[in-house]
């Protein structure tokens, strides 16, 4: 595929037999994603563009120098309290037990299906499917 814009190739891209696309050649970019910010350039923003990694492993990396181009411009101390990383880590509660049960046998049957799974069972299938009696 050759994507143009106004009669000038802009990139090419091979698309393969599983429907993934691949860009041919290489990018050029004067600048980088990462060295472009609004906000201080501090662990905190850090912290947030690794996807909440801990902060601990990040100071790791730029001591390390493990990622070429992660630089601080600003020495200011991270929130103790990340909102999403305390989101991330909820567990949900659990549903209310129900006073209202079906009394006959198959009355309400609850199912679950799923798949396909990556890999066949021995007998061959991929998918596996659940039926619970909710009187039973």
């Amino acid at each position: 595929i050759d994507f143009k814009h106004k009669g000038t190739s802009l990139f090419t891209a091979t698309i393969h037999s599983n429907n993934s696309a691949e860009l041919d050649g290489s990018t050029l970019t004067s600048e980088t994603a990462f060295s472009v910010s609004t906000l201080p350039v501090d662990l905190s923003l850090w912290h947030r563009r690794f996807i909440h990694h801990n902060y601990a492993d990040v100071k790791s990396m730029i001591s390390k120098d493990l990622v070429s181009g992660l630089k601080l411009e600003s020495n200011s101390s991270p929130d103790s309290i990340c909102e999403p990383c305390l989101a991330g880590k909820m567990h949900s509660l659990p549903f209310l037990s129900s006073l209202n049960h079906n009394r006959s046998p198959l009355e309400l049957v609850h199912s679950d299906l799923h798949g396909p799974l990556p890999v066949a069972s021995h007998s061959g299938y991929k998918y596996w499917i659940t039926f619970i009696d909710d009187a039973t």
